[in-house]
């Protein structure tokens, strides 16, 4: 007798009914490890991602600028300085990098940071949005994720709300005058990494919540493979551990009011055209505590105090997948935490570095390998 409704309820908002937000439970249930880390004593700008040098040293993406750094002494030099962002980076076997530059598509660059080539268009369009970057251990230069054709990286907010489905998988190979379009009409792809045996990439789709397995064939990718379908966060940035697991950074977390909104178009289309994006019923990297923010009654208690069990505005949150991508382990920082937005965590030399945007940190966890675990 239901079976109308149902038919109307999906007609309506079937994709919403088909992936609810998944309770935070087990492996992922809300705990504070993220915030007992210490961090580096660094004053950064805008840090968004991170790898390394043959000698152990960070290489860092601080806004405009290229850092290197000896995380046990936190000394520091720029080894480049950009028009733009740098919204994603990695480097190569040879010891030469591969950085992506917001709204200017792909630098590869020497140890000194001297530019050797670069592309600025994908099948002739021009390339914006690059969200991560990975080398191609098989055929040589890298594969690259783009989250939006029509934004820059700084308004994905933008793009959420918006629904697009522009964001797509590249391949450049190094000196070449155009990168090569893959896959597209993806959900902002966000994150991106070469398996070990090369035979297959792992993209993360922001906006679908979803981890992805893509095969690599001899002329492009095979047919998708969903690995997860339905997070509770937005993810950014995959990475491998030593153990052959998984790092999985989510930026921020899903609220029902969010997914709301994002149904609400008339709603939706008023606040985006009357209000500042800070203002914007929205997830965000980090909160300013402003009493101009949205829903402040949600998450403050008589005293002023915020609850680390509101819903979330902003949050960090770091997911260990094992092989087969179940959740094993994860680090947060709740509601009430100083260290959101984690858009990237890579283990270097014994430590997991993690990337926390939103305040603008590098956290360090030692690492036990021995428990398969942080320690």
């Amino acid at each position: 007798m239901f079976a109308p409704m149902e038919i109307i309820r999906n007609l309506l908002s079937g994709e919403r009914l088909k992936h609810p937000i998944p309770s935070m439970d087990g492996a992922l249930s809300p705990n504070n490890r993220l915030e007992a880390l210490p961090h580096l004593e660094l004053d950064l700008q805008a840090p968004s991602d991170l790898c390394a040098d043959d000698l152990g040293h960070l290489l860092v993406a601080d806004g405009a600028r290229l850092l290197r750094l000896d995380p046990d002494t936190t000394s520091h030099d720029t080894v480049a300085t950009f028009d733009t962002p740098i919204s994603a980076l990695t480097r190569l076997r040879d010891g030469t990098l591969v950085v992506a530059l917001n709204g200017s598509g792909l630098r590869h660059l020497n140890a000194d940071g001297d530019t050797l080539s670069l592309v600025e268009t994908v099948n002739g369009a021009p390339l914006r949005c690059v969200t991560a970057v990975a080398e191609d251990p098989l055929h040589g230069g890298v594969y690259f994720t783009v989250g939006s054709t029509r934004h820059d990286a700084e308004e994905w907010v933008r793009d959420l709300m918006e629904c697009n489905r522009t964001g797509l998988i590249g391949q450049w190979a190094l000196g070449d005058q155009s990168a090569t379009l893959l896959r597209g009409e993806l959900a902002y792809a966000n994150g991106l990494l070469v398996q070990h045996d090369g035979a297959a990439l792992l993209v993360t789709e922001s906006w679908r919540h979803s981890l992805t397995r893509y095969p690599i064939t001899g002329d492009g990718l095979g047919a998708p493979e969903t690995v997860i379908d339905n997070m509770p966060g937005y993810p950014a940035r995959i990475s491998r551990s030593e153990d052959g697991d998984y790092w999985l950074a989510a930026f921020a977390m899903r609220t029902h009011l969010v997914e709301l909104i994002l149904l609400e178009k008339a709603f939706k289309k008023d606040m985006m055209q009357s209000l500042d994006p800070e203002l914007w019923i929205r997830p965000t990297l980090s909160s300013t505590g402003s009493h101009l923010e949205p829903l402040q009654m949600g998450a403050m208690k008589k005293l002023g105090i915020r609850k680390p069990w509101a819903p979330p505005r902003s949050y960090g949150l770091l997911i260990r997948l094992n092989a087969d991508g179940e959740v094993i382990e994860s680090l947060h920082s709740r509601v009430d935490g100083n260290n959101h937005g984690i858009t990237a965590a890579r283990e270097i030399g014994g430590r997991l570095y993690i990337v926390s945007k939103g305040n603008r940190r590098i956290l360090v966890a030692p690492l036990d390998h021995s428990t398969g675990s942080t320690s």
